[in-house]
C-alpha cells in the first residue's frame, strides 16, 4: 500500500533528523532519551543500535507504549509516532546498519556481545504542522483577529502508519 502525503511527510522528517526523543513507560515512570536511529522503510521500521544492559530493551517489550517525537523548529513541524518495539537479535542486520558513532559505544564492534537492535515500528501519529514564515504566520492571526475568525495556522491530524 502507497504512503499517503502526510504519512510520507513523516518519513521524511524522520529521515531528515535521525535523531529522535524515544518515551516509554518504564517501572519508575514515563522515560524518555534521545537515540540515534536507521530507518528501514523496506519493513516499515526505525532501528536502534542499543546495549542489551541499559534496560531499554527490557522496558521497550514490558511498556504498553513506545513513542518517538519529533521537531523541526525551522518548518513548524511536528510528530509523535506511537510504535511497537521488538528486538532483533541478528548480527548481519546489525553489521549493514552499523555507524561510526556505534563504534564510541561499542569499541568491540558489531560483533560486540551486549550489542543489539531495537526495532520500532509505527502505528499511528499526530502531527502538527504549519506556515515555516514568521511573517506569515503574523499575517493570519492578525487577519483572524479583523474578521473574528479563528486563524487557520496549518495541519493537525491522526494518522494511521500502518
Amino acid at each position: 500500500m502507497p504512503d499517503t502525503e502526510l504519512q510520507e511527510r513523516i518519513w521524511a522528517a524522520l529521515d531528515a533528523h535521525p535523531v529522535y526523543m524515544v518515551s516509554l513507560i518504564a517501572e519508575d515512570g514515563l522515560r524518555t532519551r534521545p537515540m540515534s536511529g536507521h530507518l528501514d522503510r523496506e519493513h516499515h521500521r526505525l532501528l536502534f543500535i542499543t546495549h542489551r544492559h541499559t534496560g531499554i530493551i527490557g522496558e521497550a517489550l514490558r511498556s504498553p507504549s513506545v513513542s518517538i517525537a519529533i521537531s523541526h523548529e525551522d518548518r513548524n513541524f511536528y510528530a509523535a509516532i506511537a510504535c511497537t518495539a521488538s528486538e532483533l537479535p541478528s548480527r548481519d542486520l546489525l553489521r549493514q546498519i552499523w555507524t561510526p558513532m556505534a563504534s564510541a559505544w561499542f569499541p568491540n564492534g558489531p560483533d560486540d556481545p551486549d550489542a543489539t537492535l531495537l526495532a520500532l515500528t509505527p502505528v499511528s501519529a499526530e502531527i502538527w504542522e504549519g506556515p515555516s514564515s514568521g511573517v506569515l504566520v503574523a499575517f493570519k492571526l492578525a487577519t483572524a483577529k479583523i474578521l473574528g475568525r479563528t486563524p487557520d495556522l496549518g495541519v493537525n491530524a491522526t494518522i494511521d502508519m500502518r
